[in-house]
């Protein structure tokens, strides 16, 4: 007949079994870092707008460029909040949120400023403009407009925006000569942060074509 089994011998198979799990649980700790090692990190993706104008027009002859009068375009001004590298959305009335691992290629307020400069330019055919700093010209006029807010709501699938576009003279100590404020709601045509760019450059091409009937009218 077989001796029961002592308490030395019992003791011993526990901590074989107890060495058995533990080698169990750090070779399965060693394979999930190896796997989490070996997956690749996404490139990040990188968003421009798309341009407010896609055909030119062509180049007025030089001497109706020389006498044509000239207007000083401001760089537009953005809410401090969406002045960043991440792209951001409205989630709700008070918490933005980053699309992952998504960044403007260029700072947002550049791009901005120079699409509306162009689609500005493409509604005024008969001025020559210049951007922010005009040398030793004097423009006529200068137009400034403030984009306050700014927001993909994404829950209504609207960029949401309030423009207050001022003209004022070019040169000399500044005077106002019109202003407006107008209401924009654009729809984004996608839940993606590509919809949100092409979307804020239709609102550009808006802000544009009503900055531009307040320059016809300013009278300096």
């Amino acid at each position: 007949m077989n001796a029961a089994p002592t308490m030395s011998n019992r003791s011993t198979r526990s901590r074989r079994a107890g060495a058995a799990l533990l080698r169990a649980a750090a070779a399965a700790f060693a394979l999930a870092a190896l796997a989490a090692c070996s997956s690749p990190t996404p490139a990040p993706v990188l968003l421009s707008l798309p341009p407010a104008v896609v055909d030119a027009p062509a180049a007025a002859p030089q001497t109706a460029a020389a006498s044509a009068p000239l207007l000083a375009i401001h760089r537009v001004a953005l809410p401090e909040y969406i002045v960043a590298r991440r792209v951001r959305y409205r989630a709700d009335p008070s918490t933005l949120v980053e699309w992952p691992n998504t960044y403007w290629a260029e700072r947002i307020e550049v791009g901005v400023s120079r699409e509306f400069a162009s689609a500005l330019r493409q509604q005024l055919p008969g001025w020559s403009t210049c951007e922010n700093n005009c040398g030793e010209s004097q423009p006529l006029l200068a137009v400034q407009v403030d984009l306050v807010p700014m927001d993909f709501v994404r829950s209504a699938k609207l960029i949401q925006s309030r423009a207050r576009i001022s003209v004022m003279t070019g040169h000399g100590a500044a005077r106002m000569l019109a202003s407006a404020e107008r209401d924009y709601d654009v729809p984004v045509g996608a839940d993606t942060a590509q919809a949100q760019a092409e979307a804020i450059t239709v609102l550009i091409r808006k802000v544009a074509a009503d900055a531009a009937a307040l320059v016809k009218t300013a009278q300096p």
